[in-house]
């Protein structure tokens, strides 16, 4: 497949990224576009604009569009009503990019089920039979390989455990649900808890907090402290649900660097020991970083259906 080129769109509370990937999983020509707007359609204008720009620069027929998107995503009609974009409420984003660019193939997939996909196939996931990947970032969420395949579950939201709660008299999160994953473990809440504990900086950026900890900042470090065990919470709890031996995790919070593994990695030992076989658990960052949402999303339409 490697004279095969894809468009692959990679949904993200924060941005959007759009980029070629050929057969070999090389992507070029990548746009960023910022997530954030007022109208879902002005929102779907800049994808657009970005998309029509990228192919005009593909030296080979585009064999399809391979889209991962933050969720809850519906593949059936093809929407997507991403927690962190509120603009986009069972939004058409399949048929936008059909009608648009005349190109029928179009696939959905979550974006962290993307990441998995493609840390699965050529990243920190291969050989693994069965694995979570995860995406660390303005949102969390999972996604699944089961037995060396990518699992979609029912309605192609599975490993949605960034929306699981384990606190139900904690926090209120965006989704409306009281005490999620993502309410404590995501980067701009815990952004959010650095100022509240007493962080004196203006930057709403994780990669801000992560600085002040690394010169450290008390309530940055605290913050990243409270964070990372909230995500060892939900982690664990998945995995040990499914008895999965591995996870790897990406996203831009995923990519601090050891203030934030450090006390992410002793939060996930100190709750897999209460499992007992659990004690082996694998944990790895994503070895291809900004890139696995779009390689990922791009494998829904170059790799062929069994």
């Amino acid at each position: 497949m490697s004279n095969r080129l894809a468009l692959g769109v990679d949904v993200g509370g924060t941005k959007i990224a759009i980029a070629l990937v050929d057969g070999k999983l090389g992507v070029t020509e990548r746009i960023d576009v910022p997530s954030f707007a007022t109208d879902g359609f002005e929102l779907w204008g800049r994808i657009a604009d970005a998309t029509t720009e990228i192919l005009s620069k593909a030296d080979s027929e585009i064999v399809g569009i391979g889209i991962g998107s933050a969720g809850p995503i519906y593949p059936t009609p093809g929407t997507v009503s991403p927690v962190n974009i509120p603009v986009w409420r069972d939004f058409p984003l399949v048929k936008c990019f059909r009608d648009v660019f005349q190109i029928d193939r179009v696939t959905l997939h979550g974006d962290a089920m993307a990441l998995a996909h493609a840390e699965h196939r050529i990243g920190a996931g291969i050989g693994s039979r069965n694995m979570l990947g995860v995406v660390v970032s303005t949102g969390i969420g999972g996604g699944l390989i089961l037995d060396h395949e990518l699992f979609e579950g029912e309605s192609g939201n599975t490993s949605y455990f960034g929306h699981s709660s384990i606190d139900f008299q904690g926090k209120n999160c965006a989704c409306g649900r009281t005490g999620c994953v993502e309410a404590y473990a995501s980067g701009p809440n815990m952004v959010a808890l650095a100022k509240e504990l007493g962080w004196q900086g203006t930057s709403d950026s994780f990669i801000d907090v992560a600085a002040a900890a690394r010169s450290g900042d008390v309530f940055a470090l605290q913050a990243i402290e409270t964070g990372s065990k909230a995500l060892a919470v939900g982690l664990v709890n998945f995995v040990g649900s499914l008895d999965i031996g591995h996870i790897v995790i990406g996203g831009g919070v995923a990519q601090a660097g050891d203030v934030y593994w450090a006390p992410l990695l002793k939060h996930i030992r100190a709750e897999s020991e209460y499992y007992g076989f659990l004690r082996d658990l694998k944990v790895s960052p994503a070895k291809l970083t900004t890139d696995a949402g779009l390689i990922g999303a791009a494998l829904g339409v170059l790799e062929i259906p069994k």
